[in-house]
């Protein structure tokens, strides 16, 4: 299968809210990055920890206990989980959940510093377009859902994403919301001593989103269609989009894929030496033609893409099918494809018993994989209350293989390796 390629962007990386629309740029060649040298870690055994494994100084220090006393050696630790700061932050609003701790509590330092002496590797969690989730509106008049509505995505009535609403997403083609996805990262890589930052929610929320006049008229625009009001145009501009479903799916993929390159420029620029990586959808049964997934198809995640073209470092598939089969499937068609590229696979624990789970992990080492991702901590210790799980679950892996490190990456370029 031949997919369609794409580059990161040129131009210079606005700090700030300010930026130019970057829905109307068009592909130009890439811009060289120095990528720094990577140590050799070995197979990735690894961990989702959400957000509320982060709300004391006591739950952090059983997270690493945890990581630590079950041979697992990176932690994926969410910092913003829905526009809001699990760190000390002048961009975003300090998490509702910290509100009992004392202002100088910083989780992310914390976690930073307990993982580093015990020699965990961590990689930032970051919820890109998934900004807020509860039927209660965020307190802080600073969270972006309420000082900035006009970012959030509109569906196809015409209707914004409204606070109440389980699945409040930002638009991915508005400016100063992805300028604002950018200083985050930025800012985070910048001010914490970090292996990586991990994308999440790096899509659209579904089929349903996103139908702005933005969305429309740069579409329009896209393809070679006139534009003068999208207000006034959006009827003609919604039939011209049902008209050319497959441009258009190819226009949502382009403005997903084009910002992963800029989240790409922005860490290659605070970090060097850090990884940038994405949880990826690896929803249903597998399909060996990628056009056909629904990352591809559906939510404008074209993540085979982002590997092909450098612009990301690992992936991570959620591949959480209960089912050892339907999983092993979805590993072996990925490592056909993908034999030498970092992808660590989600491991669905929160859902499967811990034999299920081994068998799983069996099937990443068997056929080749670089590593895996449990999925999460807090399913698996019971929000740190017990660690009976991975007892188990360590007691029917066994030790990781002794083999050459597949995650070390050298470049001498924007390309990263890929084979």
């Amino acid at each position: 299968m031949k997919l369609s390629r794409h580059h990161i962007f040129a131009g210079v990386l606005v700090a700030g809210l300010a930026a130019s629309s970057l829905a109307a740029r068009q592909p130009q060649s890439a811009r060289p990055v120095q990528r720094a040298a990577r140590k050799s870690v070995g197979e990735v055994r690894g961990v989702w920890v959400v957000r509320s494994a982060l709300t004391s100084p006591e739950r952090i220090r059983r997270v690493v206990v945890h990581a630590k006393r079950h041979d697992l050696n990176t932690l994926f630790v969410q910092v913003r989980g829905r526009g809001d700061a699990y760190y000390q932050s002048d961009l975003e609003p300090r998490a509702e959940a910290l509100a009992k701790q004392p202002d100088e509590f910083d989780p992310l330092a914390e976690i930073i510093v307990k993982a580093q002496a015990a020699k965990l590797r961590v990689h930032l969690w970051v919820n890109a377009m998934y900004v807020w989730s509860s039927k209660t509106p965020p307190r802080s008049p600073q969270h972006l859902a309420r000082a900035h509505p006009d970012w959030l995505a509109v569906d196809a009535s015409g209707r914004r994403c409204r606070l109440g609403h389980s699945k409040v997403f930002v638009c991915p083609t508005h400016p100063e919301a992805r300028a604002h996805l950018l200083a985050v990262v930025r800012d985070l890589a910048t001010r914490y001593e970090v292996d990586g930052v991990h994308l999440d929610y790096i899509r659209y929320a579904g089929q349903e989103f996103c139908f702005c006049n933005r969305c429309l008229a740069g579409f329009a625009r896209s393809v070679n269609q006139p534009v003068e009001d999208a207000k006034v145009d959006r009827v003609r501009l919604q039939r011209l989009r049902r008209l050319r479903n497959s441009e258009w799916q190819s226009y949502r993929r382009r403005q997903i894929t084009s910002l992963v390159g800029d989240v790409r420029q922005a860490l290659a620029e605070a970090r060097p030496e850090a990884k940038l990586s994405a949880a990826v959808i690896a929803w249903g049964r597998y399909h060996p033609d990628f056009r056909r997934s629904e990352a591809y198809s559906r939510v404008g995640q074209d993540w085979y893409g982002w590997m092909e073209d450098g612009l990301v470092d690992a992936v991570l598939p959620m591949t959480y099918q209960s089912s050892t089969a339907s999983y092993g499937a979805w590993v072996k068609g990925v490592q056909k494809k993908w034999p030498q590229f970092p992808v660590w696979y989600g491991v669905p624990a929160y859902r499967i018993s811990p034999q299920s789970a081994a068998n799983k992990v069996g099937a990443v080492r068997k056929m080749g994989g670089k590593g895996w991702v449990l999925f999460s901590y807090g399913a698996v210790t019971r929000e740190g209350a017990n660690d009976r799980y991975l007892r188990e679950l360590s007691a029917r892996i066994g030790p990781p293989p002794q083999r050459p490190d597949p995650v070390s990456v050298e470049t001498s370029g924007s390309q990263v390796s890929r084979r």
